[in-house]
């Protein structure tokens, strides 16, 4: 199972790489979590070239969507959530929302694909995740 990340979403659409991200999440395992669909929701609106884009994948079907028990701008709740999967979570990454796709990987046996490198692609991650045999890809290529 493979979890993607808000970023890297946008960061493949507005690079014009619909078709073949389409593809990659057709053939493999490929989930959002519903937290990452509603932030993709409400950030589309601001970015035109991904709106249409954005939709007529989600509509495609190829791309999953894993439904968890948290909603963007509910910290509290992305904070227990993040908690409830690895108590040391949110001493690497300090955006309780960030911390949610990595709870949801923790809890799900997921990879992720983030382009995230401030919060998420780094290595004190990792290397907490290395335990849960989870490993952290800014990029399709790299997986496989």
């Amino acid at each position: 199972m493979i979890l993607l990340d808000t970023c890297f979403i946008i960061y493949e659409l507005q690079e014009g790489e619909e078709k073949r991200f389409e593809e990659f999440c057709r053939r493999d395992d490929v989930f959002v979590t519903s937290f990452n669909i509603a932030e993709l929701e409400h950030v589309s609106k601001n970015i035109p070239a991904i709106e249409k884009p954005l939709r007529r994948l989600l509509k495609s079907g190829a791309i999953k969507i894993l439904e968890i028990s948290v909603s963007p701008g509910e910290q509290e709740v992305e904070e227990k959530f993040a908690n409830d999967a690895d108590e040391k979570i949110l001493r690497i990454i300090h955006d309780p929302s960030d911390a949610v796709l990595i709870a949801a990987a923790i809890k799900n046996k997921a990879d992720v694909i983030t382009r995230d490198k401030h919060h998420i692609f780094k290595t004190a991650l990792e290397n907490e995740l290395n335990q849960y045999k989870i490993a952290v890809y800014n990029d399709v290529s790299s997986i496989n």
